[in-house]
């Protein structure tokens, strides 16, 4: 995608664009071990950042969205609970 976009459920997000927000699932509804992988495919995020969107849980049990801002960065974000939220596992 090359704009904002509401991820689902084990997505796999391929970014062709930087400066936009992938909103991870609702908090209510993840479940233990659903997944969602961004992938900046377009090689933007080093000079035009991607943020991923919390959308009520935490990400690696803090309570601020994500930043992606590596060239070529592909993160996975599990979903591990309610305690620590989305972690992240992948580059």
């Amino acid at each position: 995608t090359g704009v904002s976009y509401q991820a689902k459920t084990n997505d796999r997000v391929m970014c062709s664009a930087g400066s936009i927000t992938i909103t991870l699932p609702p908090a209510a509804d993840a479940v233990v071990g659903d997944t969602v992988q961004i992938i900046d495919v377009g090689v933007n995020a080093g000079s035009s950042n991607i943020t991923v969107a919390r959308n009520g849980a935490d990400i690696q049990n803090a309570a601020s969205n994500l930043t992606i801002d590596i060239n070529n960065a592909a993160p996975v974000l599990v979903y591990s609970g309610a305690t620590y939220g989305w972690v992240l596992t992948g580059s």
